[in-house]
C-alpha cells in the first residue's frame, strides 16, 4: 500500500501500474472505489491516461477498458458489503484499491479468492492499494500493514501451510509512505495553504500522513513517549495491587499496578489471555479457555517471582455471579473458585462513564508535565489495543464495545476507579501571563515529540 499524506500522486501511480501487463492477451485487471460517485473520479483519469498509453477503448456495458492485445482492465465499486459477490466467476491478476480505508476488511480479503492465473501466465497476481489515513477502515488497514509498529518500507512476510502438500507458502505485503514532496508537479505552497483550513485531525492526516489519530478516537492524549516508561524493578516498599477482567472464550486481562509516593500508577506486569488461530496468529476475539482455577494458579505463580507484595485489587463484577450447572442449579462463582486457590478480589466499580473520566485524569499532565500513570514499554497488548479504542457514537462519553478489543481497557478502568484521582479545578491564567505561556510551552514540547515537528512550529500550533 502506498499512502499517507495527500498529494504525492497515489491514484496516478495505481492507474499506471495497472498497465504494466496489458501486452498479454489474457491479462485482467480490476480497479476499485467504494462508491460509484467516487468511481467517476477514477474514470476521468483513465480517460486521460489509457487511450494515450495503451491504445485502449472504453466499453460502457462491461465498465472496462479493452486493449489491442485483448487485455482488459475493469473498474468497479462496492458500496455495500454484499457487493463483493459481484466479482464472483472472474479471475484477475491485478487488483487496485483506491482509498483502501473506505473499504471493509471483509471486502478486501474476499477478493483474494478472485486472484488467480494459469501456470503459463508470465506474471504474478498482485494487490496494490493507495490511501490516506481516516475513514471507517482506518484501523484494520493500519493493523494489516503494521503502520507505526514496523519501520515504513519493511516487508512483512506471512507463511501458510498448503492444505494438500503440507508445503510452506510465503506471501508478503509492505507499506510505502507517500508525502507531498514526492510529487514535483503539484503547486505545493498553494495546496498546503488549502489544507490549513481543515480541522486539526484532518490536516495532520492529509498534510503529514499521520496514522496515529482518527475521528472518534477515544484517547488522543495517549502517547508512548509520554506515558511509556522503560521497565525497572519496582521498589519493594511501594504499594502494589492487581486488577482483572474475566474471559473464557474471549481474552482475559490480569494487570499488576504499583503506586509511588506521589500517587502515580505504574503498570509493571500483565498477563493477557489471548488465543491463537491454526497459524499461530493471535485472534482478538479468542480467549485461552482457561478455567478460573487455572488462571488463579497462573497469577500465584507470577506473583511468587515479584519483589513487591501484591494486595487484592478490583475485578470484573460479573465474576461474583453464580454459574448455572447442567442440572439447572447454580454453581460456584468465578470469584469463589479463584478464592479457593488463594487469589482474592475486590468487586470493581463498573461505572463506565466515571471510569473513562478516570482514564483521562490519569493520562493528563500535572504542573510538572508528568502524567498520573506510566505503562511499561514492553506491555505489547496495551500499546496495541488502546490506540484503536473508539468513542461510542450514540454516547461519546462511553467507549464503543461492539467489535472492540476492550478487555485490557476494562481491567485498567477497574484499577483506576480503585485508586481514583480528583480533578483539579483550574483557574485560567491571564492571557500572555508567564503561567499561561509556560503551560503552552509544555504542550508544544509534547506535540513536537509526538509529530516530529520543531518546537517553534509546535508552539505556533497549540493553544
Amino acid at each position: 500500500m502506498f499512502g499517507g499524506a495527500a498529494g504525492p500522486g497515489k491514484t496516478d501511480c495505481l492507474l499506471a501500474l495497472a498497465l504494466r501487463n496489458t501486452w498479454h492477451p489474457r491479462y485482467r485487471g480490476l480497479i476499485l472505489r467504494r462508491t460509484f460517485p467516487r468511481l467517476v473520479e477514477i474514470l476521468d483519469r483513465t480517460y486521460q491516461m489509457y487511450p494515450k498509453m495503451g491504445g485502449a477503448e472504453w466499453r460502457e456495458g462491461k465498465k472496462a477498458w479493452n486493449f489491442p492485445s485483448g487485455a482488459k482492465i475493469r473498474v468497479g465499486h462496492m458500496e455495500h458489503e454484499k457487493d463483493k459477490y459481484n466479482y464472483q466467476g472472474t479471475e484477475y491478476q491485478f487488483f487496485g484499491w483506491d482509498e483502501l480505508t473506505e473499504f471493509l476488511e471483509t471486502q478486501y480479503l474476499y477478493l483474494f479468492s478472485r486472484a488467480r492465473r494459469t501456470v503459463d501466465l508470465p506474471f504474478p497476481t498482485i494487490f496494490r492499494a493507495a490511501s490516506n489515513p481516516g475513514n471507517e477502515g482506518h484501523l484494520w488497514v493500519k493493523k494489516r500493514f503494521r503502520i507505526g509498529t514496523v519501520p515504513p518500507g519493511t516487508t512483512i512476510f506471512e507463511e501458510f501451510t498448503h492444505p494438500e502438500t503440507g508445503d510452506r507458502i510465503k506471501t508478503s505485503r509492505v507499506f510505502i509512505p507517500g508525502r507531498l514532496d514526492d510529487n514535483p508537479s503539484i503547486n505545493r505552497d498553494e495546496y498546503i495553504a488549502n489544507l490549513m483550513h481543515l480541522p486539526e485531525i484532518d490536516r495532520m492526516r492529509l498534510l503529514e500522513g499521520i496514522w496515529d489519530v482518527f475521528e472518534g478516537q477515544a484517547f488522543r492524549e495517549l502517547n508512548r513517549d509520554i506515558h511509556g516508561i522503560t521497565p525497572f524493578d519496582v521498589p519493594p516498599d511501594w504499594e502494589a495491587y492487581r486488577s482483572f477482567d474475566w474471559g473464557y472464550a474471549k481474552p482475559f486481562s490480569v494487570q499488576w499496578w504499583a503506586v509511588d509516593y506521589d500517587g502515580r500508577l505504574y503498570r509493571f506486569a500483565h498477563w493477557y489471555g489471548i488465543g491463537k488461530d491454526e497459524r499461530g496468529q493471535e485472534k482478538s476475539d479468542r480467549g485461552l479457555k482457561m478455567t478460573a482455577t487455572e488462571i488463579a494458579r497462573g497469577i500465584k505463580e507470577r506473583e511468587s517471582q515479584m519483589r513487591v507484595k501484591v494486595r487484592p485489587g478490583p475485578a470484573d463484577p460479573s465474576i461474583w455471579s453464580q454459574r448455572p450447572k447442567r442440572d439447572g442449579t447454580l454453581g460456584i462463582s468465578v470469584a469463589d473458585e479463584m478464592a479457593q486457590e488463594g487469589v482474592v478480589w475486590i468487586k470493581g466499580d463498573n461505572n463506565r462513564i466515571l471510569g473513562r473520566q478516570q482514564v483521562h485524569h490519569r493520562l493528563n499532565l500535572d504542573d510538572e508535565g508528568k502524567p498520573g500513570v506510566y505503562i511499561f514499554t514492553d506491555d505489547d497488548h496495551f500499546w496495541r489495543t488502546w490506540p484503536t479504542l473508539r468513542e461510542y457514537e450514540k454516547n461519546p462519553e462511553d467507549i464503543e464495545e461492539k467489535g472492540a478489543e476492550d478487555h485490557d481497557y476494562d481491567a485498567t478502568r477497574y484499577a483506576f476507579m480503585f485508586r481514583p484521582m480528583r480533578p483539579k479545578k483550574e483557574i485560567p491564567p491571564d492571557l500572555g501571563s508567564f503561567q499561561r505561556e509556560r503551560k503552552k510551552l509544555i504542550r508544544a514540547k509534547q506535540f513536537a515529540t509526538r509529530h516530529g515537528l520543531s518546537l517553534q512550529d509546535a508552539f505556533n500550533r497549540v493553544r
